[in-house]
């Protein structure tokens, strides 16, 4: 006969009965389990798919992992939200500030470029004089 709830966490359960007792739960919630969420569960090689074997400590350690309380995930929410929103405000400054250098930028080339009109037009009007015959 299979034993009955194992509490030594060393043990080995050795039938969809001891796992799904173990784990408080129907025999098809946890073959559902194993196919749907991979709960631990494994075959003896060499045997037919019914045999199994589990760890407790390793269903335990499944549990842990995936059953987090809503208020734990919540929390983990509120952590990665804050978290993306502060990396959304730096690169929106960063953003910023290069838009406002890109501007200045753009503002100096402008008045540069019409100090060189101004200057080639000086030029022009020197050399054109400069070549106009005396009167």
């Amino acid at each position: 006969m299979n034993s009955p709830i194992v509490s030594d966490n060393s043990a080995v359960l050795t039938s969809w009965k001891d796992i799904a007792r173990y784990m408080g739960k129907g025999v098809r919630t946890v073959q559902r389990w194993e196919q749907d969420f991979g709960l631990p569960v494994r075959r003896p090689l060499g045997s037919n798919k019914k045999a199994v074997l589990a760890r407790p400590r390793e269903l335990d350690a499944w549990v842990a992992l995936r059953c987090s309380s809503r208020a734990e995930l919540s929390s983990m929410q509120v952590t990665l939200d804050t978290q993306a929103r502060d990396r959304s405000l730096m690169v929106l400054s960063s953003l910023n500030a290069k838009i406002e250098t890109s501007r200045l930028l753009r503002d100096n080339n402008i008045m540069l470029m019409n100090e060189v009109k101004a200057a080639v037009e000086e030029l022009r009007s020197r050399l054109v004089s400069m070549h106009q015959p005396a009167l």
